[in-house]
């Protein structure tokens, strides 16, 4: 009795195929894969993209201007950076580099942070009481207790995230004339939410005020950053920038970018940002404009308007 042909034909069949999947190679790694995997810092985080890979290829001529990028040094918030508030910006636990990194959070009442925020910047005023104490070098943290968070509800448009974001700011870096700079930074989020970073530029001007001439920290610069995409996995975002060019003007003269300050910003949606390794550092050297002045402005002059706005220049708003 001769078996059914599908008996004859299916171990045929069957075998051919173990026959092929030992002969043939297996699946070449897709492009998209293997750029995935090149774009590895040696730490193992990955780039945004590939021109934050190419940039951090560079290599640097300084250490990192930062005092504390890593958010690891400090008695009550982060060594060189401003007072964490306990209500939208967090010294927390956790990060890519070290064991603590930058937590700011945007789910707060607007009318709550901006209380909280006076609070903290008169607490600071009075432990300086004018005369330059570092307020981390003080027995007990100046900073009172934040209050009880207030809750929230949608839309959200109340919020701080809704209204105005949180800016977390660094102290200031001397800039040097002609230096070009690269910033990198990692971050993530548990919300749907792009945040950024501002490298704004400054230069001192003798100014008019209430309390007679002082001297005056004015916007010149800024260089932007969009952490764009920011999900949940951490990930390393990166740019250079050259002050040098800014085509800020003051009394239609060019303006040299004198302090850096890196200033970190989270807005929409409201949740939970988290940053860490932020570095600063000098990648190159580029001639001077020549007709740019070197010396501050001290003519006392009242405020100008904004100067237009371009690659690598600043719009002016309040800092």
């Amino acid at each position: 009795m001769k078996a059914p042909l599908f008996r004859v034909i299916f171990p045929c069949v069957v075998g051919l195929a173990a026959l092929g999947a030992a002969v043939l190679p297996p699946l070449a790694q897709s492009d998209a894969d293997k750029k995935q995997a090149q774009l590895l810092a040696p730490d193992g985080i990955p780039y945004d993209n590939e021109s934050s890979f190419d940039a951090m290829r560079m290599k640097p001529l300084s250490g990192n201007l930062l005092l504390d990028g890593s958010f690891e040094t400090g008695r009550y918030w982060p060594y060189g950076w401003q007072a964490t508030d306990g209500l939208t910006t967090f010294w927390a636990a956790g990060g890519t580099d070290g064991k603590r990194c930058l937590r700011i959070y945007t789910d707060v009442l607007d009318a709550q942070w901006k209380a909280r925020n006076d609070e903290v910047l008169a607490a600071l005023e009075k432990a300086a009481a004018g005369k330059g104490i570092e307020p981390q070098s003080l027995p007990r943290n100046p900073i009172p207790p934040p209050p009880e968070r207030i809750p929230t509800s949608p839309p959200y448009y109340d919020t701080v995230a809704g209204l105005h974001g949180v800016h977390y700011r660094s102290h200031h870096v001397r800039c040097v004339p002609g230096a070009i700079y690269r910033f990198s930074i990692d971050a993530r989020t548990e919300t749907e939410g792009e945040p950024k970073v501002f490298i704004k530029g400054f230069f001192d001007q003798r100014m008019k005020t209430a309390d007679g001439i002082r001297l005056i920290r004015r916007d010149a610069y800024r260089a932007p950053m969009f952490l764009d995409p920011c999900d949940g996995q951490w990930r390393r975002y990166v740019r250079t920038f050259h002050p040098s060019r800014s085509k800020t003007t003051l009394d239609k003269q060019p303006l040299r970018t004198e302090w850096l300050q890196v200033q970190i910003y989270a807005y929409w949606k409201p949740g939970n940002y988290y940053f860490d390794n932020a570095r600063l550092e000098i990648v190159g050297h580029e001639e001077p404009d020549p007709e740019k002045p070197t010396t501050k402005q001290d003519k006392p002059r009242q405020k100008e308007p904004a100067p237009p706005v371009g690659e690598d220049e600043f719009p002016v708003f309040d800092p």
